[in-house]
């Protein structure tokens, strides 16, 4: 691994752990109900590309998900991701992510922390201007769990 990729993996690390000291418990309070999902700031719309098209306004704080978890790599696609900053309110999402795998079950088997590691990683590459049409976007396939796995030394 490059010393590039080393350095923005452990910043990610060091910065996601410190705000989910101040993230919510996951709870149960997520319930996707009519192609959608509540959340504090706003609403997360999950379907496929023909539902996803036909949503026309959006808050500042609303988010088009593609629900691609029957696929060979099991994958929600989080469009416009680099909109939410504060790695609480990421959580927040992820944890209404999880909760409608939960309704929902399939093949899709992601960690929360690998999860909000993957998103951080996408946005501080985002806001650098690092790749920004592949950073804009977020997608939480199985394949990335390992890459965003938080190890721990021991």
């Amino acid at each position: 691994m490059s010393i590039k990729k080393r350095v923005l993996s452990f910043g990610t690390a060091i910065l996601m752990l410190f705000f989910l000291q101040q993230s919510k418990k996951r709870d149960n309070d997520y319930h996707f109900e009519n192609g959608c999902i509540k959340y504090t700031d706003g609403t997360i719309y999950i379907g496929d590309e023909d539902y996803l098209d036909s949503i026309t306004e959006l808050g500042p704080y609303d988010f088009k998900v593609l629900d691609d978890r029957s696929s060979n790599d099991p994958d929600l696609k989080v469009y416009d991701s680099y909109k939410i900053i504060n790695p609480v309110s990421i959580a927040e999402v992820v944890d209404a992510l999880l909760s409608y795998e939960d309704q929902y079950p399939s093949d899709w088997n992601r960690s929360k922390h690998s999860l909000i590691n993957e998103w951080i990683s996408h946005n501080i590459m985002y806001y650098f201007g690092y790749k920004t049409h592949r950073t804009t976007d977020v997608d939480l396939n199985n394949d990335d769990e390992e890459v965003y796995k938080i190890k721990v030394l021991k």
